[in-house]
């Protein structure tokens, strides 16, 4: 069977955003209590690395003390001594193709109660910008953020990044496309900042998928109860897949597509040594997830992180409609605990 056109897998594309938005961002918003909290403020920044160019715009979520705490200007163009803010950079999952920066703002709440700032990166979608164009996003918002902490009041070199689904596969995707970049800079004797380069202290990856060699269907079968629990119906996939992974001749071995694959050495070389994973047990993904898991506790990466027993994927996503939601509190504050270690190890 012919694979959709483009025009077609927009409008597709286009549907199913809008369904996204009424079904999670809108009822959780406005039917679920407490609500998520909204972005402190935006800021939109130009793609650096990415061929077709555009902009980006990146959510801060910030703790009640930032404001206060910021630093300001002595004058000089130069900020002034203050307090500097450890930041988790986040990626929003949905297929690559439906979803925005937005959707975790629940998950930017726990953050934040930490002091610690969260930057949701609002990476291009497909089909419009099929693979590689988020990851390299990503990439460029990661550069952003390091050159430009000062201003910001960042901690550039107490620096985790965070994802779920999607944004779960570019955890592990963006620091090796983020180290391939910062290679080919050094070899060509381009400056990498106007100061010390910036630090991943660690990675909190939700029910990543890490392994694009494996079809849908083997995915399935490799848990059979997601194929009954799974909340995700098979139209929608097909969009994820027709719209990211274009054109179909791409290599599915691509660490940049399969980070689960990747070479030991780009493991060891472009990942923080502390890595989170979290995992669904009635997910497709499960069983990647827990593979990659073990191998890099194999490579010497301090692993940790827990499956979740009867949840489906994205099962933290959905609105609770006025109850509380004390599964995702539980496994939230897991993450807040080894994010804390992970942030304390580079103080």
């Amino acid at each position: 069977m012919a694979a959709p056109s483009r025009f077609s897998l927009k409008l597709r594309a286009l549907f199913w955003r809008s369904l996204s938005n009424l079904s999670s961002s809108f009822f959780d918003r406005y039917f679920s209590t407490p609500a998520p909290p909204r972005a402190s403020f935006v800021v939109s920044i130009p793609t650096t690395i990415a061929k077709v160019k555009g902009s980006i715009p990146l959510q801060f979520y910030t703790p009640r003390t930032y404001q206060q705490h910021r630093k300001l200007s002595n004058g000089s163009g130069r900020p002034s001594a203050g307090k500097l803010y450890p930041v988790v950079i986040n990626f929003h999952g949905g297929g690559f193709t439906i979803g925005g920066p937005g959707d975790d703002a629940r998950w930017a709440a726990a953050v934040v109660e930490e002091g610690v700032v969260l930057v949701s990166v609002g990476y291009r979608l497909a089909p419009e910008h099929p693979f590689p164009t988020g990851i390299e996003d990503c990439v460029a918002a990661t550069l952003w953020i390091w050159e430009h902490a000062d201003e910001f009041s960042l901690d550039k070199s107490r620096v985790i990044i965070s994802g779920f689904s999607a944004g779960g596969n570019f955890c592990f995707a963006v620091p090796m496309r983020l180290y391939a970049e910062l290679e080919e800079r050094k070899k060509q004797g381009r400056p990498l900042f106007s100061s010390q380069s910036g630090k991943l202290a660690g990675i909190l990856a939700f029910y990543p998928s890490v392994d694009w060699t494996q079809s849908r269907a083997e995915r399935t079968a490799s848990n059979a109860i997601s194929g009954v629990k799974g909340p995700i119906p098979k139209a929608l996939f097909d969009l994820f897949d027709h719209s990211y992974l274009y054109p179909g001749s791409l290599d599915m071995t691509s660490p940049y597509l399969s980070p689960g694959l990747a070479p030991d050495e780009l493991l060891l070389n472009a990942l923080p040594d502390s890595i989170y994973i979290h995992t669904c047990e009635w997910d497709q993904l499960l069983v990647e997830g827990e593979k990659f898991r073990e191998r890099l506790k194999g490579l010497g990466k301090f692993v940790s992180g827990s499956m979740t027993k009867e949840v489906v994927h994205a099962w933290d996503k959905r609105p609770s409609f006025s109850k509380e939601h004390p599964v995702r509190d539980r496994v939230y504050a897991e993450a807040m605990g080894e994010m804390m270690k992970m942030l304390d190890s580079k103080s």
